[in-house]
């Protein structure tokens, strides 16, 4: 008989029996004792009225161990599992943790905001947000991939996000606007994630331009070469040539540049 080790449990599995325990613990001390179960949503609940949060900042994580009810908690619980499962088709479990952690941390923060913004005063439980957070992530990476829904059969993810988002901007209207904004939050954080784990990134986008850049002056020098008879204006070129491949495109002063690109 193997020896039970729980390190040999998925990190997915382990985060779901953690925040079940501790949302569960919670409901039964709500039948057991009403005013202690109050006192711990004051502390551990994420509050948008600013006099009740009372700059408890802990409250943008410990939220999302939290649910109302147990149908939230299922529905939670399931969903993340599932999203589990596709993100694990890309990333690995430290990657996992920080899109579902920071996830539900930027979901809080932007419901706090935007609650605050336009007076809505309320509360949130309810790791909602951080499971979004994990869904958004596979589609912010790969927009396409494509999952089997029972009804719909093979579609991509795309479509399955957009529906997410149409539902819950539509329900912002309704009841129980805080966790749906919650979801957007999770859901923006998640796709920014996403992109970055492929690759997007500012300085990315710098250097395919300076990439680029060194491309057009290279096919340029090729044809100076080619055509140029004159060796003091080969001997520059040389120069300058050497000049990038040491420093780099961006080392040479604005007269060099010039120089190049006025070569035909």
């Amino acid at each position: 008989m193997q020896k039970f080790d729980i390190k040999n449990i998925a990190v997915e599995i382990k985060l779901l029996i953690v925040v079940s325990l501790i949302s569960v613990l919670v409901m039964l001390i709500k039948f057991a004792d009403a005013g202690f179960y109050k006192t711990i949503i004051e502390q551990f609940a994420l509050f948008s009225d600013f006099k009740i949060f009372n700059y408890r900042i802990w409250q943008f994580v410990t939220y999302s161990f939290l649910h109302s009810d147990i149908m939230h908690l299922l529905f939670n619980m399931l969903m993340l599992y599932f999203f589990s499962q596709l993100f694990f088709t890309f990333f690995n479990s430290k990657q996992f943790l920080k899109a579902y952690f920071l996830g539900g941390i930027a979901a809080g923060i932007f419901y706090f905001l935007v609650a605050n913004i336009f007076g809505l005063q309320s509360y949130v439980v309810g790791a909602s947000g951080a499971v979004m957070a994990v869904f958004f992530t596979v589609v912010g990476y790969n927009p396409k991939m494509r999952v089997q829904l029972i009804i719909f059969g093979n579609v991509a993810i795309y479509y399955i996000a957009i529906a997410f988002l149409g539902f819950d901007l539509l329900q912002l209207f309704f009841d129980n606007a805080g966790g749906h904004l919650a979801h957007l939050g999770g859901s923006i954080f998640g796709f920014c994630y996403g992109k970055w784990l492929g690759g997007f990134s500012l300085s990315n986008l710098k250097k395919s331009k300076v990439k680029t850049n060194l491309r057009t002056v290279h096919n340029k020098i090729n044809q100076t070469k080619n055509n140029s008879t004159d060796n003091s204006v080969q001997k520059q070129i040389d120069i300058i040539l050497d000049k990038i491949s040491k420093s780099g495109y961006d080392s040479l002063t604005k007269e060099e540049k010039e120089f190049l690109f006025k070569q035909k």
